[in-house]
């Protein structure tokens, strides 16, 4: 069960200090900080002293400085000379962690369960866990794989062999939680409920007693999706009362409103007779902007339960969407800003050129993202619902620009993938230059993706967002409430 795309960054952020010894971990981190603090200096000394420092850290003997020294180099755009110290490495350390971490892709890309287990022994023998200190996230995720196609080849004694050998203790539950995704879509409910129960008291364990320890955070989070995983899982049996157990643990948990959490717990209440309680629980939903159809074809129907009669119904959803749009409009006037947007002109996937300076007039909608990102693709519905807003309107643009690319014909998995999923998008491509940089995402300054941009008629970024919301209302109704800020602005 993957839950974001930080996840692999998160993890690695987040346990370095087991890695290492307390010592070396503060002054590596002391190294960090000094060179992040030099990154973003606007003083072009600093930037000569860092590229100086980076250098000199590549007279070290140690992988480890090296990937250092690639990082601050990738970080300062200098993206020819950190893909030349990879290259440099994998010679200089043929049994380091680059080396190790690109053969290990011959485990992810075999789909063979028995072949992939094989593959899988091969790699820890050459790059034994013990030489690289005590961090096993990356065998972790590699273990992880195998019990993921164990599971999906209906060999459920092995998927749970490889799942019990997660070693990292706060990602344990996302090591049970896979194959348990793929028992119940085969519905081997037994052995789900089993794993489930394992990754939530793995959660609940680093939300109380281990919670000051390397990860918690991380490992914490997942309690409310395996609890409601639990939930549903129930709720399929017709197992209402233990559905209702699990699903109000989740509810209870969740610091905010969530849909898959809410649409379970009022289907669940609906078949328990709790219509009253079904109704405030979607009700709650549609008003944060979290709702989905599914969810508002019950409203419809628990309304007229509630209500006595459907008359009135109409009514009560302008008045909802009426109170999300102000709402939304409200916070997001103070978070307006006014900076000149960087110019760009750049081809879309059918060739067209498009540059920012022929849109002045407009308002521009810039949406970054990538094939690859997962909450890119999750916000797109978002998108698509604000797109439908503005349909009619000649004053205002959609842009999304496609960047990072990680392959070669990136522009042709792009248009597939607009095309394939029927996304009315105008996607344009900032492919990378001669020396590595998207130059594009790089001016707007972008440190991940999705990031959305509103620009005014006049040229200039009023609104820059990072992420995406839950909830296609909530999404849409965000950068409704941008534009139309913008409009006003001039």
């Amino acid at each position: 069960m993957k839950r974001n795309f930080y996840v692999s960054f998160l993890l690695m952020a987040g346990f370095c200090q087991q890695a290492m010894g307390q010592t070396a971990a503060n002054q590596r981190d002391s190294l960090n900080l000094y060179f992040g603090n030099l990154v973003k200096s606007e003083n072009p000394a600093d930037k000569a002293l860092l590229q100086n420092k980076l250098y000199d850290l590549l007279k070290s003997k140690s992988e480890e400085d090296w990937l250092t020294a690639r990082r601050f180099f990738y970080q300062i755009e200098r993206i020819n000379t950190s893909d030349s110290i990879t290259k440099a490495a994998k010679v200089a350390f043929p049994l380091g962690a680059v080396v190790r971490d690109e053969e290990v892709s011959a485990v992810y890309n075999e789909k063979d369960p028995v072949a992939k287990e094989k593959k899988f022994k091969a790699w820890i023998a050459k790059f034994p866990p013990a030489k690289f200190g005590s961090d096993r996230i990356v065998y972790d995720y590699a273990r992880n794989s195998v019990s993921s196609a164990y599971a999906n080849a209906d060999n459920v004694k092995k998927a749970i062999a490889y799942a019990d050998m997660i070693e990292t203790g706060p990602w344990k539950g996302e090591g049970w939680a896979s194959p348990a995704q793929v028992f119940v879509k085969k519905g081997n409910f037994a052995d789900a409920a089993r794993l489930y129960k394992k990754a939530a008291d793995n959660s609940y364990k680093y939300m109380t007693t281990l919670r000051n320890q390397p990860g918690a955070g991380f490992a914490a989070s997942g309690f409310v999706s395996y609890s409601a995983a639990l939930a549903d899982l129930y709720y399929q049996q017709k197992k209402y009362d233990q559905a209702l157990y699990y699903v109000r643990l989740a509810h209870d948990s969740s610091k905010t409103v969530r849909a898959g959490v809410n649409v379970t717990y009022a289907k669940v209440l609906m078949n328990l007779g709790k219509d009253k309680e079904a109704f405030d629980m979607i009700d709650a939903s549609v008003k944060e902007g979290q709702a989905t159809r599914e969810m508002k074809d019950m409203l419809r129907t628990l309304y007229a339960k509630v209500k006595g009669s459907s008359d009135g119904y109409d009514d009560y959803m302008v008045a909802v969407n009426k109170a999300l749009a102000e709402k939304t409009r409200a916070a997001f006037a103070k978070q307006m800003i006014k900076q000149p947007a960087p110019g760009f002109t750049l081809q879309d996937v059918n060739g067209q050129t498009v540059s920012l300076e022929s849109l002045k007039g407009k308002i521009v909608v810039v949406d970054f993202w990538a094939t690859w990102c997962g909450p890119c693709k999750r916000s797109f519905p978002s998108m698509k619902l604000a797109m439908n807003k503005y349909k009619d309107s000649s004053d205002v643009t959609f842009l999304f620009i496609h960047t990072w690319e990680k392959e070669e014909n990136a522009t042709e998995n792009a248009k597939k993938y607009i095309t394939d999923n029927n996304y009315p998008f105008q996607v344009l491509m900032d492919l990378k230059g001669a020396d590595g940089v998207n130059k594009v995402v790089s001016s707007y300054k972008v440190s991940g993706i999705p990031t959305k941009f509103v620009i005014d008629k006049a040229g200039n970024v009023r609104f820059k967002f990072t992420g995406f919301t839950e909830g296609e209302d909530a999404g849409a109704e965000e950068v409704s409430a941008m534009v139309e800020l913008a409009k006003k602005a001039g």
